[in-house]
């Protein structure tokens, strides 16, 4: 377990890469207070059976405010983990389409303390959103093409 605490200068702890993306995984999932059965299902996506990286990514988090998860994710991940990062967590987030408020404000946190430029995460975002929309795909038989 990693808690941040400054007298100890336990503000130096770097995670293992997996330990850091299971975190930032499970803030941005716990960010409006909850954690519903689907998104439970797809944090199970992401971890995979690694029940030793997500058991210490979860105590981490039940010791540290969400800031202090955003640091040790941080300074745990190389610059190309950061961006694979946002892709992921805003996939998480954005199974129906929609960024909500709570987990919007948690990434954009990520991002400023990444340091990602806003155009990145805007292409990321759109592409994301695109690719969960599925009503692209919808059709009235008359536009179907026979």
């Amino acid at each position: 377990m990693y808690c941040t605490d400054n007298e100890t200068g336990s503000d130096k702890i770097q995670l293992t890469p997996k330990t850091a993306l299971f975190l930032a995984a499970l803030s941005v999932v716990a960010a409006d207070g909850v954690i519903e059965n689907a998104e439970i299902a797809d944090l199970d996506k992401i971890v995979r059976g690694d029940k030793t990286n997500f058991a210490l990514a979860h105590t981490t988090f039940k010791c540290n405010s969400y800031e202090e998860c955003v640091d040790l994710v941080a300074r745990s991940l190389d610059e190309k983990q950061k961006v694979a990062l946002i892709a992921i967590l805003l996939d998480l987030v954005m199974a129906d389409g929609t960024l909500p408020d709570a987990e919007e404000k948690l990434i954009s946190l990520y991002v400023s303390k990444f340091g990602i430029p806003v155009g990145v995460f805007k292409d990321v975002c759109h592409y994301i959103a695109m690719k969960n929309n599925l009503s692209i795909f919808d059709k009235k038989d008359s536009e179907c093409v026979s």
